[in-house]
């Protein structure tokens, strides 16, 4: 059991709630029908049992077991040296506390006797034998029923051997070392009363002396017995304590022995430092990365202690870990178990700042693994509710699979401050968004991470002709919280601060925290929102932590007018603090789902739910499938990965194909059967057939799905075997394919390189050709995650945002943030307009963002850039990089930017020059199934701009002969609006 009496960390309901929780299978009518059938000496046994009140009556009694040899000593020094053997009345000092151990002693022994099964056995065990000697002869004789002989007042002092009851107390907090004490209390004071009663030469002080100087070894002889009676009680004494001594003393020394130094170490919080607790059953990888972004510089001088509570010794390499000396002085090990009381108090957890519980991701139970990680948040909580911690303990949690986040916030009642990020929600999410959005993932990585390859980017020079130099530089980047509180920011949109902060310090404002009635939110690139005279926290991407000073002192141009018309929204009265604001707001979320019904979400398309195609459209009609995207396996929870893919911030989407070997489960069909165009195709993404027959030539990416850890065996090189194989097969068969995948082991990597340059072998993995392109997934960046949700609970919500956009708005206060021209920014990958080659970065930066409202924040370099074999991100160029054509731009806008063609004629370059600067824009047509007609959407656009250049050519007749009266305004007028209904006519036939 978990729980046990005095020492359970939870409360009887707690309990209940927890046996539910681990053996959901069982029947509850079941379980109400036994429980009828429970008696009253059960429910009492139990009730004394759980509550711990079975506990306070065994401490009771061994104190007065203790007490009462101890009177019995008193007692003994008020009686006549060589008197009668009728030791008469005592001091009423010595009868009332005597009469209330008695009593005591009696009513324990009957409710044992009631609540024992076997009456018989009770009666007559060695426990009860010495119950009888001890307390009725000298009862009686205090009673004054039968003589007060010493001889009866003596068997007093056996009370004490039953001094061993605090067995079933004291093991629980493993002190293994009051047996040998009682061992020897017991010889020095039964031994001191029998020599006393037998004796009677000296005073029970000196035969106490005598005792303890000869149990010893040192016996001075000053003292000694003289009698036959006497000294055949000190050879029993002797004889006792070696033999049953020296066992104790090896069984402890044992018990000892096996218990590392982390097992006996303790933490002592002091009010001055704080400290934070990190459970979890995480591999040394998963605790390396978190401790190592914990202890990063860039978050300022961390004095924050960190005590790993884990239920086994530390492994080798986890202990050439903590030696570093970063960690040495900061990072304290213990081992012990959340659920014992005595190892929450070792690490002092009602104390602690924060509970980090990190997540094995290579879990062959992950369903086990997370509900043994809920129960060990649940229980520092109770732990820490129970001893009145003033700081209580928020929880950053990781689990695997997305019904436990579920689970865990449904069980809060909706007044924790706790943080949930889900391992592989986050997961499908990146991989489908990469579909999309290459190179995001590598991206996000290089925005939380701290610990970074070393690279001097004021030695940047943007003629080097590699592109490690692009790579490194972008790299050093990471999101920064800054505060926005200066007057010169009233009245501006967030569009011309961030841009006018761009513009003098060289770092991007890309996000906002926002005060409202309904509390504290994040919004990333909210362009219309107009400052007010408050305080806002601005999230910025830089190098290095950003001067303040120099923000505030930010410098506008005089020609920006500022618009002091606020909108007539109330403000918070009492400001929660962002833990308990991100913890509302991934509630409201988890309220509101994805449901898995028929209804439709209005921030994804769906369809009615049916059944998932069992096989790709005839030959004939394959040719259809281009651009689309193609799955390789099928996992739980597949929704997520297609949630990205299927917003309906996208102007249109993108068929996907998932194939897979064996047939698609029903609860996996039924979680992505509404959404549109998705298809499936039985086959092996190893076999070429199977591969040509879902379109892979003319496929824009694919994801390869690695397999769960249960259907897997043997090292994890072996598992990323399949993987690898696939990769090479799809790139022979199309070498421009955009392959997303995720590597059990980060060893492997290398089977993916194409170069045999020494970047790796200098630096590490995370500057290799795959993972630069953005084709691999790592899963420790979620440890990186949790670190960073510790400093800034935000942090989840802006990343939501980029992969989500509006899909992750809470529709609840929707209105409220449109009111207050606040939005949510999705990230899009675009093409660079060719007008904007072989200009720099800066000056994109700033149109873009005057003109669309969007804001860069990076480069995803085609190939042969710089000497590259793949594409490549480059996060926040320099203002000064120029522009290639093989370029394309990360931006955060709120809708799907429009896609762009230049119009192009055989005319002279001037002429070029000047088409160049007219734009067809493609319209976006879409029905149930978000399908897009592209073709008769050029020809409608051709026909606007044959329209424009008639509406032309009719101005320049009417300035020519106006005054000679052949055309007159009227009859201009009259063909204009004759073309304008044709115009409308076709718009509404289409």
């Amino acid at each position: 059991m978990i729980y046990e009496g005095k020492q359970s960390i939870f409360s009887h309901q707690d309990q209940y709630a927890l046996i539910r929780l681990v053996n959901s299978e069982d029947d509850a009518t079941t379980k109400k029908h036994e429980e009828g059938k429970i008696t009253f000496t059960l429910k009492l046994a139990k009730y004394l049992s759980t509550s711990g009140i079975g506990d306070y009556l065994d401490s009771i009694n061994v104190v007065l077991s203790f007490l009462l040899p101890v009177l019995h000593l008193i007692d003994c020094s008020s009686w006549e040296q060589g008197g009668t053997f009728d030791v008469g009345e005592a001091q009423p000092y010595i009868t009332i506390p005597e009469l209330i151990c008695y009593i005591y002693f009696l009513l324990d022994f009957a409710i044992n006797f009631y609540l024992s099964e076997n009456k018989l056995f009770f009666t007559f065990q060695t426990t009860s034998l010495v119950e009888y000697v001890s307390i009725f002869p000298s009862l009686l004789a205090r009673l004054n029923i039968i003589t007060g002989y010493k001889y009866i007042y003596l068997l007093r002092v056996l009370r004490f051997l039953l001094c061993y009851k605090l067995d079933k107390v004291l093991q629980r907090q493993s002190m293994e070392a009051y047996k040998p004490i009682v061992t020897v209390m017991a010889i020095i004071i039964i031994n001191s009363s029998i020599l006393y009663v037998v004796e009677q030469d000296y005073s029970i002080v000196e035969y106490i002396y005598f005792m303890v100087v000869t149990i010893s070894t040192v016996g001075f002889g000053d003292v000694y017995p003289t009698t036959i009676y006497g000294r055949f009680s000190i050879i029993v004494a002797i004889l006792i304590m070696f033999l049953v001594l020296p066992t104790q003393v090896e069984m402890l020394t044992r018990v000892y022995s096996l218990r590392s130094q982390f097992a006996r170490n303790k933490y002592i919080s002091k009010k001055e430092q704080e400290h934070i607790l990190l459970l979890g059953s995480s591999q040394v990888e998963g605790f390396k990365t978190f401790l190592n972004e914990l202890y990063h510089s860039d978050h300022g001088l961390n004095d924050t202690n960190t005590v790993i509570l884990q239920p086994s010794a530390p492994t080798e390499e986890m202990t050439l870990q903590l030696k570093q000396p970063a960690l040495s002085e900061k990072v304290i090990y213990l081992e012990g178990h959340p659920l014992q009381n005595k190892d929450l108090e070792r690490c002092s957890s009602k104390d602690c700042n924060c509970v980090i519980v990190l997540a094995n991701k290579t879990s062959r139970t992950p369903k086990r693994d997370d509900y043994r990680n809920i129960i060990h948040a649940f229980a520092v909580k109770q732990f820490a509710k129970k001893q009145k911690s003033r700081k209580g303990a928020r929880v950053c949690l990781q689990v695997l699979q997305p019904s436990s986040k579920d689970l865990y916030f449904n069980s809060l009642g909706g007044h924790e401050t706790d943080q949930v990020i889900c391992v592989d929600e986050l997961k499908l999410y990146l991989l489908g968004k990469t579909c999309l959005c290459p190179g995001i993932n590598t991206l996000i990585s290089f925005l939380i991470q701290s610990s970074k390859p070393s690279y001097d980017t004021t030695k940047y020079d943007k003629n080097k002709g590699e592109w490690i130099d692009d790579y490194l530089c972008g790299m050093q980047n990471e999101i920064y919280r800054v505060p926005l509180e200066s007057e010169a920011f009233v009245g501006l949109t967030f569009s011309q601060i961030s841009q006018a902060i761009y513009k003098e310090l060289n770092i991007i404002l890309f996000a906002l925290e926002v005060e409202l009635e309904s509390g504290t939110s994040v919004f990333v690139n909210p362009a219309d929102y107009l400052f007010e005279d408050y305080l806002h926290y601005g999230y910025v991407i830089a190098t290095e932590m950003p001067n303040i000073e120099k923000i505030q002192q930010t410098k506008f141009p005089e020609y920006i007018q500022k618009n002091y018309c606020f909108p007539n929204v109330q403000r918070q009265a009492n400001n929660k603090n962002a833990l308990q604001q991100e913890a509302e707001y991934l509630k409201e979320i988890l309220s509101e789902g994805i449901k898995d019904d028929s209804q439709k979400h209005t921030s994804y398309y769906q369809v009615k739910p049916q059944t998932i195609t069992t096989g790709l459209p005839k030959v004939g009609d394959q040719d259809k499938f281009e651009n689309h995207f193609i799955v390789c396996g099928v996992v739980s929870d597949m929704k997520y990965l297609m949630m990205p893919l299927r917003a309906r911030s996208l102007k249109n989407i993108q068929p996907i194909v998932i194939l897979n070997q064996d047939l698609i489960p029903t609860e996996i069909q039924l979680q992505i059967n509404k959404f549109p165009k998705v298809y499936f195709q039985q086959g092996s993404p190893l076999n070429t057939e199977d591969l040509k027959k879902a379109c892979i030539q003319k496929a824009s990416a694919l994801v390869i799905l690695q397999k769960s850890a249960d259907q897997e065996e043997g090292i994890s090189n072996i598992v990323d075997a399949d993987t690898i194989f696939i990769y090479k097969t799809v790139k022979l068969l199309n070498s421009n394919i955009n392959i997303i995948t995720e590597l059990a082991s980060i060893s492997t990597i290398s089977f993916l390189q194409i170069s045999r340059n020494n970047y790796v072998q200098k630096y590490d993995w995370s500057v290799s050709e795959p993972f630069a392109s953005g084709e691999i997934y790592i899963s420790t960046m979620l440890d990186t995650l949790i670190c960073q949700a510790y400093y800034n609970p935000f942090i989840t919500s802006i990343f939501d945002q980029m992969i989500l956009g509006s899909a992750s708005m809470n529709k609840k206060n929707k209105k409220l943030y449109q009111a207050c021209k606040l939005q949510q920014s999705n990230l899009f990958l675009i093409n660079i307009p060719p007008k904007y080659l072989e200009k720099t970065f800066g000056e994109l930066f700033e149109i873009l963002l005057t003109e669309q409202k969007m804001i860069p924040i990076g480069l995803y370099r085609g190939e042969k850039v710089k000497n590259n074999n793949k594409p490549y991100v480059f996060l926040k160029p320099p203002m000064d990089v120029v522009l290639q054509s093989k370029d394309r731009v990360y931006v955060l806008s709120a809708k799907q930017p429009k896609e762009l063609e230049t119009i192009i004629d055989n005319e002279p370059i001037q002429r070029q020059e000047n088409a160049a600067q007219y734009f067809n824009i493609k319209s976006k047509l879409q029905g149930e199934e978000g399908r897009v007609d592209i073709e008769f959407s050029r020809e409608l656009m051709k026909f606007n701009d044959k329209m424009k250049n008639f509406n032309n050519e009719l101005i320049k007749i009417n300035q020519n002969v106006f005054n000679q009266g052949l055309i007159h305004a009227e009859f201009i007028s009259t063909v204009r609006s004759t073309l304008k209904g044709e115009l409308a006519n076709l718009n509404q036939a289409v």
